[in-house]
């Protein structure tokens, strides 16, 4: 094997044998996503983390019940100076065990501030949830984004060079009516100047095939290949026939960036209640049971104790040095801050639910003028070129034409994937997307039939750009 040939296969079969191929389609992709995804993963452990508040502040109403028992082996020396006349205490060595156990059981019958504290827990678990759910929808999408940029930015290039190759052709021709004497040399200036940008142009769309997949291949942690196109024939879903109003209230209802800042507010909230009621008295109510047993002693004679109580404990706190007042104060601050914010969110979900819905309309509108567009562009390049043909056009306004047609392709093609996202968009605005979401945008894409330059979507034996 020529050795020039085996150094260029070499660091392709490694990067085959490095990583596994992911599958093209847009649900394998999302399903790669999950699992490697370390931002989905991190708001996973967050939620785990924060379910075990909950239980934690719970656990001040329910009984707290402990055992405790020691044994000893003593060796006593003990001299008695002095004594009573009337009892004397008797000296000496001895060796004797010592045993005993004990069991205690409390309950809080009153604790105002467990119970906001409680209280504050559980909107923070449910914060948290909000929180977590609004990972997977951002997941969902981030996936459609850089997979629909990815196959934006093939479709560019595969229309870069398309366009290179026909403005190469009016180059050639530009020249040889220049050679001939049929045409001023301005057009063949003309020409190349064009054709010399789209080249630059081709490069720059290269260069972001690349970008596109490394962005791909980051979030799955694999290579991406075979990813599949859009299917263009098939027809795109319509606009849902909501009102712009209902989308508001019920993104006003469900939003969970709004949901998770509400339960926060509740949260800092009952946490100064919290705070505030630490001046509160508490009340438990206790029992124990003593045993305890002593083979001798220092006084020569062991003892057997039993001591059982039951009763009731009451704490109020009177003067701390101002610490309850300075933490109630700074509690009551943040809990104003969280409702500002809260609001703030809820004013911005209302302008982004707006924005996305006339978003969605506009951009259905748009995709249909940007097809007549696209038609009307097509027919005049054909007239062009049939008018050069006859004399009556000339190779300018035939490269103007193709320019403007190869313009019009790529608008309805941004125009088509912009209308996609913007359809996930309101959706994530009203919180209503979810992974059946990637499984119906799945169903408007195809596997590729041919290799295009620069998609990964052809035979291994493609190059990649």
């Amino acid at each position: 094997m020529n050795k020039r040939l085996a150094l260029a296969i070499i660091p392709t079969l490694l990067a085959w044998t490095a990583a596994p191929a992911v599958a093209a389609n847009l649900k394998e992709i999302f399903r790669a996503a999950r699992l490697h995804d370390m931002r989905f993963r991190q708001s996973g452990a967050s939620y785990r983390e924060a379910r075990t508040i909950s239980p934690e502040a719970r656990s001040a109403f329910l009984p707290h019940v402990s055992a405790q028992a020691d044994t000893s082996y003593n060796d006593l020396t003990s001299k008695i100076l002095g004594g009573s006349a009337g009892f004397v205490f008797p000296s000496g060595h001895f060796t004797f065990n010592a045993n005993g156990y004990d069991v205690s059981v409390t309950e809080t019958l009153l604790d105002i501030q467990a119970l906001y504290a409680w209280r504050a827990a559980g909107d923070t678990v449910r914060a948290a949830r909000q929180r977590y759910r609004l990972a997977k929808s951002d997941l969902v999408l981030a996936v459609c984004a850089k997979y629909f940029g990815f196959l934006l930015a093939r479709d560019d290039l595969r229309l870069r060079h398309a366009e290179e190759r026909a403005l190469r052709a009016e180059y050639a021709s530009a020249m040889r009516s220049f050679r001939l004497g049929r045409a001023p040399i301005t057009n063949a200036n003309e020409a190349q100047a064009g054709y010399e940008a789209v080249h630059a142009a081709t490069l720059a769309a290269k260069n972001a095939v690349r970008l596109a997949r490394a962005r791909i291949e980051r979030m799955i942690g694999g290579p991406a290949h075979h990813l599949w196109p859009l299917n263009m024939h098939r027809p795109l879903p319509r606009p849902h026939a909501g009102a712009l109003v209902v989308d508001e209230a019920r993104a006003l209802r469900h939003n969970l960036v709004l949901q998770a800042a509400r339960a926060q507010a509740r949260a800092a909230g009952a946490s100064a209640h919290a705070l505030a009621a630490a001046r509160y008295p508490t009340i438990t109510a206790q029992a124990a049971y003593s045993y305890s047993r002593a083979g001798n002693g220092e006084f020569g004679f062991g003892t057997i104790l039993r001591d059982k109580t039951i009763g009731l404990d009451l704490t109020l706190p009177i003067y701390q040095g101002g610490e309850l007042s300075a933490k109630s104060a700074r509690a009551s601050a943040a809990a104003y801050h969280a409702r500002v914010t809260a609001l703030r969110i809820q004013r911005r979900v209302q302008f982004d639910v707006r924005q996305a819905f006339l978003n969605v309309r506009n951009g259905y509108h748009e995709i249909h003028a940007l097809k007549a567009a696209e038609k009307a562009a097509r027919v005049a390049l054909a007239s062009e070129r049939l008018g050069m043909r006859v004399g009556v056009r000339n190779n300018v306004d035939v490269l103007r034409a193709e320019q403007a047609y190869y313009r019009s392709r790529r608008d309805l093609a941004r125009a088509t994937y912009d209308y996609l996202l913007g359809r996930l968009e309101l959706k994530a605005a009203v919180s209503r997307l979810t992974a059946g979401d990637i499984e119906r945008l799945n169903a408007l894409l195809h596997p590729p039939t041919a290799p295009v330059p620069g998609n990964g979507g052809g035979p291994r034996r493609t190059p990649r750009p």
